[in-house]
């Protein structure tokens, strides 16, 4: 076998076999911490080095423009050479631009703004529209000359706003209908005229949002307006890819028949609520004839009893993809759950327990999690992102908070009834939550330190505590 070098390392057998296959259609299932970054530079230096496809017909897709840059960047070290890597929406942009196209990409914040608009205007104006929602959600108030704006301003309407903003936002990126209204349904109505109102801003001004690029992009290339020079799309993140995505890039693949390579990991699809189909990772093979498919399934990031803890949790849902995970790194307990009852000293605690020359990771659900702990006295050089922000990080140790069993922990337990009325149901209880805590877990080099309320520990808690590779502590 072929031996690929990439930063100096050489690709293991898993990673350069897909490599070198070079498949028409190929999807590359990643672990975590599977050295899939070095697998993709290691695919672009390969198709270069063999002059199987020229610089130019190469296009690299993913997700952010974090992602975009360190991508390119790499490659670019490696092989002297600049490929064309796009987040979708960017390469969208780009074809209407060429096309000649003239349009505004739409403030990202219109949705919000218009939301806010509506509840502070047009509901405050309407006094039929007001009692409605004063009866609705049963809103107490004790000053009746501030009626309205104890109305507009209550907990209750300030989360039915981001119930709207959530459902409207997947309907969009999802590119689906909108449901049909029951005259009952007073969030259901309200979001019904909110939407009219930011479709009426887009068509107003000839503007475009994320969603309509796709779309328009799309048209542009079905109807062969524009000649387009890749043979080869290789997809990053593929677990979180929207319909709308996949069909423009199956449009784009099919103007020069060009070759398919995706990359990613069931396991870490956590953006459901942007409009990501699971079902096209899942099932490519619906989607896409002759499709190969090969597993990188070692990590070189955690240990093989974390790794075994975190992937057998995650695949007690029989909908995912089943893997046989595996490291050379041995720890004897890499998970270790913290209960304790103090949130003012139990992070100052367990900071005595990690190394002072260590990153630590604090990984909380919520972006607010973290402001119930005292943070002080400690030297040790940590962050705070939440578990979605965390995605493709990894830090020498983690510390996971919020473990607890409430509307807002982990697993959260907020319905929004709205995005029930479009959303498959979940196959399986906390789907996504359970996919996102796997995330948490695999974010460690070493070890995970998870705190846990000792009066409401989260379900998840109840489930891996008896873990042989588990160990539990207590500090009051």
């Amino acid at each position: 076998m072929e031996l690929i070098k990439v930063k100096g390392y050489t690709l293991s057998d898993e990673q350069t076999i897909p490599i070198i296959n070079n498949d028409k259609y190929e999807l590359i299932i990643a672990g975590a911490g599977s050295g899939k970054s070095l697998m993709l530079v290691g695919k672009v230096k390969y198709l270069l080095e063999k002059c199987l496809f020229k610089p130019n017909e190469i296009c690299c897709l993913t997700f952010t423009n974090e992602a975009v840059n360190s991508l390119k960047n790499k490659i670019k070290e490696e092989t002297n050479i600049d490929i064309e890597v796009y987040t979708f929406h960017k390469l969208a942009l780009n074809i209407l631009k060429k096309s000649n196209k003239s349009y505004e990409i739409i403030d990202p914040n219109t949705l919000s703004n218009i939301i806010d608009m509506f509840f502070n205007t047009k509901c405050m104006n309407n006094k039929l529209l007001i009692n409605y929602l004063y009866k609705y959600y049963k809103i107490r108030f004790i000053n009746k000359e501030k009626r309205l704006n104890n109305i507009i301003n209550s907990n209750k309407i300030n989360k039915l706003k981001k119930n709207i903003h959530s459902f409207l936002t997947y309907i969009l990126s999802s590119d689906i209908s909108f449901p049909n209204i029951n005259k009952l349904d007073i969030p259901l109505i309200l979001s019904y005229a909110i939407y009219n109102i930011y479709i009426s801003e887009l068509n107003s001004s000839n503007y475009i949002d994320f969603n309509t690029m796709l779309s328009k992009a799309k048209d542009i290339i079905d109807n062969k307006k524009l000649s387009i020079p890749y043979k080869i799309f290789i997809v990053d993140e593929f677990q979180d890819t929207s319909k709308p995505r996949f069909d423009f890039l199956l449009s784009l693949s099919k103007v020069n028949d060009a070759y398919l390579t995706f990359v990613g990991d069931d396991f870490q699809s956590i953006y459901g609520f942007e409009g990501t189909n699971l079902d096209l990772f899942i099932n490519l093979n619906k989607y896409l004839d002759n499709l190969k498919i090969y597993y990188l399934n070692k990590t070189f990031r955690n240990s093989n009893e974390l790794i075994q803890v975190a992937g057998s949790f995650v695949m007690k849902n029989s909908y995912q993809i089943k893997k046989n995970l595996i490291s050379d790194k041995r720890i004897k307990y890499p998970i270790e759950i913290i209960y304790f009852s103090n949130y003012k000293t139990i992070l100052n605690k367990v900071f005595k327990l990690i190394p002072l020359n260590k990153e630590v990771m604090i990984l909380g659900r919520n972006n607010y999690d973290i402001n119930k702990f005292n943070l002080y006295n400690i030297k040790h050089n940590y962050k705070y992102y939440t578990v979605h922000k965390s995605k493709g990080l990894e830090s020498d140790y983690v510390i996971l908070i919020n473990m607890q069993n409430s509307m807002h922990g982990f697993p959260t337990k907020i319905n929004n009834k709205l995005l029930g009325l479009v959303k498959d149901k979940e196959s399986y209880p906390y789907e996504e939550e359970r996919r996102l805590f796997y995330v948490g877990l695999t974010r460690t080099k070493n070890k995970v330190y998870i705190l846990v309320n000792r009066n409401n520990p989260s379900v998840f808690i109840k489930e891996i505590k008896n873990n042989r590779s588990v160990k539990i502590r207590h500090f009051y």
